[in-house]
């Protein structure tokens, strides 16, 4: 299969402990629930937009054909929906970047690395891309520790750099469809 495969219909992933699956209206009250939390902004690179204060405004939107994916991240545990995953600025089918972010309540447990492995997962062995990349704060120690957990390799540290509407410190980290192989290899 390939991206455009998945344009009309998103994938649904399924984990050991979470559902990834696109976002519905019946989200909101989780959403509210942890997205106006000022912390996930902390390393964000921007402030909460209208929609993150509002949640219901993403469902008000006319949603556009695309070959991104924004899932929503599913504990199985509570069928709450506690986290946002991106794959997104896809570029010729080759490489995408990923961006992630778990309401603090399911923080340092493994359900990021678990979700973001799945995604990774079904990236590589589901779709045409050989890369994907992001982007993270010096300082968001969590989410470095996550990519390198799954097993991205940090590639770059950019210096007073704009991270989407900051200017800050952040590192580059990516992963290549060979390095996944090679990961695959050793489990």
């Amino acid at each position: 299969m390939s991206l455009k495969d998945y344009i009309n219909e998103k994938p649904v992933l399924e984990t050991k402990r979470l559902i990834l699956r696109v976002l519905k209206p019946t989200d909101v009250n989780d959403l509210k629930e942890w997205l106006p939390n000022k912390s996930i902004y902390k390393y964000w690179g921007k402030r909460p937009s209208k929609s993150d204060l509002n949640p219901e405004l993403i469902f008000e939107k006319k949603e556009r054909k695309t070959k991104s994916f924004h899932l929503g991240i599913v504990n199985k545990d509570d069928n709450k929906l506690i986290g946002e995953l991106w794959v997104y600025l896809i570029e010729n089918d080759r490489m995408a970047k990923v961006a992630f972010r778990l309401s603090a309540e399911y923080h340092g447990n493994g359900l990021m690395a678990e979700a973001l492995s799945s995604v990774v997962e079904f990236c590589f062995e589901k779709t045409e891309l050989q890369r994907l990349w992001s982007d993270v704060h010096i300082l968001n120690i969590p989410s470095y520790k996550t990519l390198e957990k799954v097993g991205f390799k940090r590639e770059g540290h950019i210096r007073n750099g704009k991270m989407v509407n900051t200017y800050c410190d952040y590192y580059l980290y990516g992963m290549l469809k060979e390095d996944y192989t090679d990961i695959k290899k050793v489990k």
